[in-house]
């Protein structure tokens, strides 16, 4: 173990000799005022840098040796100085081992932080309104494709069909389709009938049908050669994501052997992975909450991205040990998390692909967080079964998601986002009811859906024993 020492004289802060111990070599983040001597109180050390912050604060970069030789990160930027909240002290000290990744926190911020960030504060404000409205452009460009399109309202008007029948005189495929009735269902367009086909709501019939009275769809086709709206067209009649065509930049959030992935690329990934993080911030202290794992000893995050909900789990429960399978440029994120929260110790960052190769031994539970909404049905089935299988008897498969209505008929908000889930990735949003089937044909007993936050809630699945 080796020792280091270091003062600390920003005013109101404590002064004097601070000793950590630690098991590699540190470097020792030290702040003081512009007025403060470099290098005062601090014996035995070798500055490496000093710069004076935008804040008025001159910020030293420390290096102690005891016995052996310390190695420090090149490039450091003292603007924004790294922090590694795993190791950070009463003083806003901060210490971080030389072979590690630290992310980016500004100097302000860490020379006022008492402790690591909390990945279990839930929100005071509820966002999920904010949500429902970032994802209303779907509706329009649902309602105007089937309108100007498809003429759907007009064909169903002759008839009820079957969704089969009413998807081939689409041209649709299962999952385009399966996007598009759900959302009609939604708005209150369509309906079924007691033989389960599809027909005209009250609502469609005067207002939508070419032709009535009180037709609108003439007023609904002035979007009708929105940028928009033809891309939707060409989603749901090719029943690709974008990224699918060479010229386009890259499928958003997934990743498949030979698939123009945004997720390798280290610009694109952070940018999508941080962008992701910000909703889970908001819903992982709901999910650590309300699913206990007291007695679970190892978790597998399968496409854990940032990582955002197993920190959570980690922070929860302190036994806990957790590995995040992602992306290599994803985990850069999920290794610079894991250090802010305060669990680089717990949390196991391994890169690789959760439709290939082996998932680690000695799990407990896996964790399956929007995940499987980015996957068609065989690709869904398929990944449940081999989190199944790396599950002992009494492991449990932590489905957390968003859920249709087992009708596939709304709600409203889950069926817009399927919608913009079907526009970027190889999914939509599923029903508990599918994703149920999937699991007990897996071998897992499932429960009732536990609600979280911003639309989510988990299923979970206990794999039954050997009868």
């Amino acid at each position: 173990m080796a020792a280091f020492s270091a003062s600390f004289d920003e005013p109101g802060a404590i002064s004097g000799r601070q000793v950590l111990d630690c098991a590699s070599p540190l470097v020792l983040w030290r702040f003081w005022e512009t007025a403060s001597q470099s290098g005062r109180g601090l014996p035995q050390s070798k500055t490496l840098s000093r710069r004076r912050m935008p804040n008025g604060f001159v910020a030293n970069i420390v290096c102690f040796e005891s016995g052996r030789s310390l190695r420090t990160r090149p490039n450091v930027d003292c603007d924004r100085l790294s922090r590694c909240a795993r190791c950070a002290d009463k003083t806003g000290l901060q210490r971080h081992s030389g072979n590690e990744s630290a992310m980016n926190i500004p100097a302000a911020t860490l020379a006022n932080k008492e402790r690591c960030l909390s990945a279990i504060a839930r929100p005071g404000i509820d966002p999920t309104p904010i949500f429902e409205m970032f994802r209303g452009n779907y509706g329009t460009e649902l309602l105007a494709v089937a309108v100007t399109h498809f003429n759907l309202f007009g064909r169903l008007s002759e008839r009820a069909l079957s969704f089969d029948d009413l998807r081939r005189a689409l041209g649709l495929a299962e999952r385009p389709a399966n996007v598009l009735l759900t959302a009609l269902q939604s708005m209150g367009l369509l309906l079924k009938d007691g033989e389960g086909r599809f027909d005209l709501s009250p609502l469609a019939r005067e207002h939508l049908v070419p032709g009535a009275a009180f037709d609108v769809s003439d007023y609904i086709g002035l979007a009708a050669k929105s940028p928009g709206v033809q891309l939707m067209i060409e989603r749901l009649e090719s029943n690709r994501p974008a990224g699918f065509k060479a010229a386009e930049p890259g499928a958003a959030f997934i990743y498949k052997e030979g698939m123009d992935s945004a997720m390798e690329k280290e610009a694109s990934a952070r940018s999508l992975t941080l962008a992701l993080a910000g909703r889970a911030k908001n819903v992982a202290p709901l999910l650590a909450e309300r699913i206990p794992l007291q007695s679970e000893r190892t978790l597998l995050d399968v496409g854990g991205g940032a990582g955002i909900y197993s920190i959570a789990f980690l922070q929860k429960n302190p036994q806990l040990q957790a590995i995040v399978l992602d992306r290599p440029e994803v985990l850069k994120v999920a290794a610079e998390f894991a250090m802010a929260y305060g669990v680089a110790d717990r949390l196991e960052c391994r890169a690789g692909d959760m439709f290939a190769g082996s998932f680690p031994s000695g799990i407990d539970v896996v964790l399956l967080s929007n995940v499987l909404h980015d996957w068609d049905v065989p690709e869904g089935r398929s990944l449940v079964r081999r989190c199944a299988d790396t599950l002992p008897t009494g492991g449990r498969l932590l489905i957390h998601d968003v859920f249709l209505n087992d009708s596939l008929d709304g709600p409203p908000a889950i069926a817009l986002y399927s919608a913009a889930l079907f526009s970027v990735t190889e999914g939509r949003a599923y029903s508990a009811a599918e994703y149920r089937d999937w699991m007990e044909a897996a071998g897992l007993v499932t429960a009732d859906v536990v609600p979280t936050l911003i639309h989510c809630g988990v299923l979970v699945g206990t794999k039954k024993g050997l009868t």
